[in-house]
């Protein structure tokens, strides 16, 4: 086994660990890698790259490690000061990550996930060119999950309407290429092919294979 993967399975152990602290969380890291995975293979990356797509979307929410449960978990939507607090995670993860050989590109993802291809995303505001397709699959793929998630103060949307959502934004929020992708493969039923069976048992929501 190379050095490489060998991190991969490490990264996958530490999430569902850090997982485990959030009662809302269960699989999430494990449901967005799988995910990335499979609409970065859906949009042509080689094979040789998907690794790096995987552990930055492992680790895209590594900085909330740093916030206080009490600010992550409020049991209703946050304020302004709460949402400010909650927009720092991305650098927090980024400088958790950026000087650890190996998580270099993934760390820039991490740092980038919640930019946007109109510019008004965070923490950089940065400019469509600057975000990287690696951030640009997993802002999908964690939309996606996040609109799905039950949370103490909201139900999550059913998969369809998530889809949905998805479209609306495409070309604000997301990028369109990668909407169109992720819908293709969600209604293909195509989305959980990188998935295990135990996998699919143990962290796949019932609801979202229902309506693919």
């Amino acid at each position: 086994m190379d050095t490489r993967h060998s991190l991969l399975l490490t990264v996958r152990a530490l999430m569902s660990v850090v997982d485990a602290a959030d009662p809302f969380a269960r699989g999430r890291s494990l449901r967005i890698g799988r995910y990335s995975v499979r609409v970065a293979r859906e949009l042509g990356v080689p094979e040789a790259e998907l690794e790096t797509i995987e552990l930055g979307a492992l680790l895209h929410d590594i900085g909330r490690t740093a916030l206080l449960h009490d600010v992550t978990l409020r049991p209703r939507p946050l304020d302004q000061g709460e949402r400010a607090i909650v927009q720092t995670h991305p650098t927090i993860g980024w400088e958790m990550l950026g000087g650890i050989p190996g998580l270099e590109e993934a760390a820039d993802i991490v740092w980038t996930h919640h930019e946007r291809p109109d510019g008004r995303g965070y923490p950089r505001a940065l400019a469509a060119g600057q975000i990287s397709l690696g951030a640009r699959v997993v802002m999908v793929c964690s939309a996606y999950d996040a609109m799905t998630e039950d949370r103490p103060y909201r139900r999550g949307l059913a998969p369809r309407a998530a889809c949905e959502e998805l479209r609306l934004n495409a070309g604000t929020q997301f990028f369109p290429e990668v909407v169109d992708a992720f819908v293709r493969l969600h209604d293909s039923g195509s989305l959980w092919d990188a998935f295990t069976r135990e996998e699919l048992d143990l962290h796949v929501r019932r609801g979202d294979l229902a309506e693919a």
